[in-house]
């Protein structure tokens, strides 16, 4: 993938002023030069920014707004991808965001983030390889061999497009947590399908049992009710035959009771009795009178013997006809009434006995026609019974929970399957897999451009990197540590892995822009004739490349060496602002 930049335009950025800054990007080697503080690292940072959101420098986002005007940066840069042309426009205070594709804004994404992966995705390169192989700045780039072993690595597979490989095996692993997951729920799941399958199994059982009983307890019931109503059938019987036999007897108990006693005859013989037993008495009393007294108690005359003899005879007949005549009349009348009485009386009771129990038994008669009846409905309604079960729904929900267990066992089993492959997977992604084997394959690659930029600088040294990003540095027999080299060496040192670094992105990431910066990398201990060799393999990458490709340095010390310049861009400080006047 090739990135062809074809112009940037910046304002309010930094010490440049309110009116747009533009650079048309050139091929060969071109100059920036400027007095220190009027802004030639500004157009990294605008070039940055407007890419990746970011300042190039490790300064804070809003620094990047000229503190004269303190509003309304906006940076601008056009590029050609294939036969697409591209626009980018950033800009702060307000912020702008804006991509084209032909000349046709496109639609924003849902967030800076995404809007910046999809740019990243365009561009084919991120910020972080922006940094290390298209802008390379001395005050922002660390030497490659201070950086710790992680940090080595993670940018070689950067660059050498193994990263790839890092981003499968966070997706594999993603994927393997969201598999694990799912496969928990899926676990859960089975569980719960399977109580509810055993739930319904007992169901059907208990059920099973319950209809396989219903007739059984129906015949009970049945035979039940109608021993009962044969029972019934004899207590009516029994109260039917007992009702007769009182009702005859009443019947005839009345006959007996139809001469009710004569009580007022009675009366006259009770008070004739009375009369008679009272007369005795008295007589009996005037003859013991008449026995003591000599005066007649009747004339009040003298007794005589004879006057006497009479009066006690006719008082002595009067006793014995009382005595032996009316008294036992009337006494024998009295128990003759008394008797008839008594029977009546008796015969009287006893119907009303017989009328109680004759009740009783029609009580107890219609009782049991009321059960009878009640026994009839419920043998009626025991005819009518159903079984209110239905296992055929059931049978049928047990025959889907069947077929979703199977369904999800495959599910699961799938599942578990696709989390051992993505073990295997993470294991042949991970640091000791596969890496291992396009590290073997790469390092010596990378080893050979780096000594070769080495030699064409005149440093009689060999830098190695094994596997692990681990450097060796041989000068003659001796080993070396990075440190031990001087300022110019390092920079010797630093700048061949750099250029190693973008020429090997170049071949091997099949990713190439027509831009390459370097700011002050040669501004700090490298001597005159280093600078020579250095702009001499310049010239040699512009030469061997095939597609165009502008470098710019931005250096204070190319000015004492004589060398051609394709463009000079000129900074100017005036006032507070910076102008750009390109020669």
């Amino acid at each position: 993938m090739f990135v062809q930049f074809n112009k940037l335009r910046f304002k309010n950025i930094l010490s440049y002023g309110n009116n747009f800054t533009e650079i048309d990007f050139s091929n060969g080697i071109n100059l920036i030069r400027a007095p220190n503080g009027s802004g030639k690292s500004t157009i990294l940072d605008a070039l940055n920014f407007v890419l990746f959101g970011k300042p190039f420098r490790n300064i804070k986002l809003n620094r990047l707004i000229n503190r004269i005007n303190e509003k309304n940066l906006v940076t601008e840069i056009e590029f050609n991808i294939g036969f697409d042309k591209w626009k980018i426009v950033r800009g702060l205070k307000p912020t702008v965001f804006e991509i084209y594709k032909n000349g046709q804004v496109l639609d924003k994404l849902s967030s800076k983030k995404l809007n910046q992966a999809e740019i990243d995705k365009l561009l084919g390169i991120n910020q972080k390889l922006f940094k290390n192989i298209v802008g390379v700045a001395v005050t922002n780039n660390k030497p490659f061999l201070s950086m710790p072993i992680w940090e080595k690595r993670e940018l070689i597979e950067n660059i050498f497009n193994i990263d790839v490989l890092a981003e499968m095996s966070k997706e594999v692993k993603r994927r393997k947590t969201l598999e694990q997951s799912e496969e928990k729920l899926k676990i859960t799941e089975s569980s719960a399908l399977e109580k509810q399958i055993n739930d319904n199994k007992k169901y059907i059982s208990d059920m099973t049992q319950y209809i396989a009983n219903f007739n059984t307890n129906n015949e009970n019931d049945k035979a039940n009710v109608v021993a009962r109503i044969d029972e019934l059938n004899k207590i009516v019987l029994k109260n039917q035959k007992n009702i007769k036999v009182a009702t005859d007897k009443i019947i005839e108990l009345q006959e007996k009771t139809k001469e009710v006693p004569d009580t007022n005859a009675y009366s006259k013989t009770i008070k004739s009795l009375g009369i008679s037993e009272n007369e005795k008495k008295r007589i009996q009393k005037t003859l013991d009178q008449l026995k003591d007294n000599p005066l007649c108690p009747m004339c009040g005359s003298e007794l005589s013997g004879e006057h006497a003899k009479k009066h006690i005879k006719e008082l002595t007949e009067e006793i014995d006809r009382l005595t032996n005549t009316v008294i036992p009349k009337l006494k024998a009348e009295e128990d003759a009434y008394n008797a008839l009485k008594k029977e009546y009386d008796a015969n009287i009771a006893m119907i009303r006995n017989i009328e109680m129990r004759k009740s009783q038994e029609e009580l107890s008669l219609n009782n049991s026609n009321g059960e009878i009846n009640q026994c009839n409905k419920k043998l009626e309604e025991i005819d009518k019974r159903q079984c209110p079960f239905n296992l055929d729904e059931y049978k049928e929900k047990v025959k889907t929970l069947n077929e979703q267990m199977t369904e999800l066992k495959k599910v699961i089993t799938g599942l578990t399957h696709q989390i051992e492959i993505d073990k295997e997977l993470i294991d042949i992604l991970g640091d000791d897999g596969i890496k291992v084997y396009f590290f073997r394959k790469l390092i010596p690659i990378l080893n050979q451009n780096i000594n070769s930029y080495l030699k064409k600088f005149e440093l009689p040294i060999c830098l190695e990197f094994d596997e692990q990003m681990q450097e060796t540095i041989i000068n003659g027999r001796s080993d070396m540590e990075y440190d031990q080299f001087s300022g110019g060496e390092k920079t010797r040192i630093d700048m061949s892995v750099l250029l190693s670094f973008f020429n090997i992105s170049r071949i091997i990431s099949n990713w190439s822009c027509n831009l390459l910066f370097i700011d002050e990398i040669l501004d700090g201990g490298i001597d005159k004739n280093g600078i020579e060799q250095f702009l001499a393999t310049l010239y040699n990458i512009v030469s061997d490349n095939e597609k165009k490709l502008g470098i710019y340095l931005v250096s204070h010390k190319i000015d004492d060496v004589k060398i051609e310049i394709n463009k000079t861009i000129e900074i100017k400080k005036k006032g507070l602002f910076s102008e750009l006047e390109v020669k």
